[in-house]
């Protein structure tokens, strides 16, 4: 068994988070009340410049907290503020164990359902006493808009040796092995416009080169590894015209860089072949976002965290993912960090809702992290 959770505080907690509407860029609310819940518990506190950077209200926030145990390894625990949209008029049902909202809005639980069993496990560890290495916290902003937050986080400010990101949904006990590689792409299709109705054999349709492009491309599921979408259009100035220009917004995943290299270059080059074969041009932009990651279980990080979910008795399981995260960006920076499972369901929808239980056994997993990272020797 692990440590006793206060769970009226904890969902005392996560209702107050849910409570602040932060949708990206507006993360404020939620920041600012978390920092004066960290800094009566010890923690030192600051916030760096991302927000500025971004068009945004404030930056990430990072706390830390010199350890007791001086040659044990910095470790530090991560989640993101923002909700992929706004929370306008959020109201809440607890329904036993679940919480969820009964608005017409997400609950906001990506990634609440992690910051408050992190601020939990904060305070259970400075009423305990529990001897424990430093640890930081890095909550971070516009997540879901990019890793834009975490990406824009300077490296140099991350002083621990293993990561921990509270960022995935159940079985709890299992914790993310690998992510994928992201690229995404912008294409402007440009095609010649003419009057639909009284000459349109002079126009060149950017919609119909898009639609021609978008129908020849390998999309939806690669393979095991590797994903391709489509997921934005517009353009076009009326229903008379021949559309002269349209945007085409879309992404590829793989967690093996030659795969993903191979479906960028099959996407941009069905586009542009398709608008050339209409008397149309697509320019197409391809952004690196994100760089993949892989664990071996063996790995220190790893085996931390499945000790620690094994001591709460707490099934494990190493596994994959088809989705980046914060992580994706800390392992980058050569930061080894695992992603945890939490109790949120159904994120990105209307119908998400999280665990109780479950985020009573993230604090508790937290806590037996923290410990176990205790005795090891930097």
């Amino acid at each position: 068994m692990g440590i006793a959770v206060n769970q009226e505080r904890l969902v005392d907690t996560f209702l107050t988070l849910v409570r602040f509407n932060t949708p990206s860029r507006s993360e404020k609310a939620a920041s600012e009340w978390a920092a004066d819940y960290l800094r009566n518990i010890g923690f030192t506190l600051e916030w760096d410049d991302a927000g500025e950077k971004v068009g945004g209200n404030i930056g990430n926030l990072i706390a830390s907290k010199k350890g007791t145990v001086t040659e044990a390894p910095g470790i530090f625990f991560s989640s993101h503020f923002d909700t992929v949209e706004a929370t306008p008029g959020l109201e809440i049902e607890i329904d036993g164990d679940i919480i969820r909202s009964t608005s017409d809005t997400i609950l906001g639980a990506d990634d609440k359902c992690g910051v408050a069993p992190i601020l939990e496990a904060m305070a259970l560890l400075h009423e305990s006493g529990e001897p424990h290495g430093d640890i930081q916290l890095l909550l971070t902003i516009c997540e879901e808009i990019g890793l834009v937050g975490a990406r824009l986080l300077d490296p140099a400010r991350i002083t621990s040796r293993y990561g921990f990101v509270l960022d995935s949904g159940p079985p709890l006990g299992s914790l993310l092995s690998s992510a994928p590689s992201q690229n995404s792409f912008k294409v402007r299709i440009e095609g010649v416009p003419s009057h639909a109705g009284v000459a349109p054999e002079k126009g060149v349709s950017a919609i119909l080169a898009a639609a021609n492009a978008i129908s020849k491309m390998k999309l939806g599921r690669i393979d095991e590894e590797t994903t391709a979408n489509i997921g934005i259009i517009s353009g076009g100035s009326g229903r008379n015209i021949v559309p002269a220009e349209v945007t085409v917004i879309g992404e590829a995943r793989s967690r093996t860089q030659s795969k993903l290299d191979a479906q960028t270059a099959h996407m941009k080059e069905v586009f542009e072949r398709e608008a050339a074969a209409l008397g149309a041009k697509a320019d197409v932009q391809v952004t690196e976002e994100y760089k993949a990651y892989t664990l071996a279980e063996d790995a220190p990080v790893v085996q931390i965290a499945l000790k620690a979910a094994q001591n709460l008795g707490l099934p494990t399981e190493l596994k994959p993912s088809g989705g980046g995260s914060d992580a994706n960006v800390f392992n980058g920076h050569g930061v080894p960090t695992t992603v945890l499972s939490t109790g949120m369901q159904k994120v990105h929808t209307h119908d998400e809702f999280c665990s109780i239980d479950a985020m009573v056994k993230d604090a508790q997993w937290i806590v037996e992290i923290v410990r176990e990272a205790a005795q090891l020797k930097d």
